[in-house]
């Protein structure tokens, strides 16, 4: 899988993330079809003004299989969100 499009799929998603205090970042992605991403949430994030996860996976998902349209599935890494407080 093409690392360097996925990160530019990922890059259309970043800034209304990060306006909310998130970032994403790729993880891994396999030549079976599987991209993980994480995504952080920083000391400032807004945890209610994030979507479910199935939801965000789904947004993911169509971002990342316009440039990789063999995409298998993305899988989720979550990591900071027990240290911020609900807003």
């Amino acid at each position: 899988m093409d690392h360097g499009a996925i990160e530019s799929a990922l890059d259309t998603l970043r800034p209304s993330l990060a306006s909310d205090g998130f970032d994403l970042s790729l993880l891994s992605a396999d030549s079976g079809g599987v991209v993980e991403v994480v995504l952080t949430a920083t000391p400032q994030a807004c945890l209610d003004c994030l979507v479910p996860d199935d939801l965000m996976v789904g947004i993911l998902d169509n971002a990342i299989r316009k440039v990789e349209p063999d995409l298998d599935h993305v899988e989720l890494v979550k990591r900071g969100f027990d240290s911020v407080t609900t807003h």
